[in-house]
């Protein structure tokens, strides 16, 4: 996939997610929530290229951490589905945490 595909694809996410923030009784609060979950993502994926670059110095191996053989086929499929699924999740966390009204809010997950 290239670089171009993942930013439509997070481009329409969030125009959907805008839409729902915009919905709910503490819309500044949904996008908010919004805008930390992306830069979390974004700084995670940084920081996992950065340690994956220094166990693969550090193991001279392409994969030191690798859990399944190359020749696992379902390994890209699984991937796809693990991180669609933490995805699903974190917006429904973000949506489910923007409908509590006031900004008092107790900490639970």
């Amino acid at each position: 996939m290239s670089a171009t595909f993942a930013v439509i694809v997070g481009a329409v996410i969030a125009h959907w997610y805008d839409g729902r923030a915009k919905s709910m009784p503490n819309p500044g609060r949904a996008q908010r929530l919004g805008t930390l979950v992306a830069s979390g993502l974004i700084v995670g994926e940084s920081i996992w290229g950065v340690i994956n670059a220094g166990l693969i110095v550090g193991f001279s191996k392409d994969a030191p951490i690798a859990l399944v053989p190359e020749t696992f086929a379902p390994a890209p499929w699984l991937g796809v589905i693990g991180f669609v699924g933490a995805i699903v999740w974190l917006y429904g966390w973000m949506l489910r945490r923007s409908a509590v009204v006031g900004s008092s809010v107790t900490h639970r997950t």
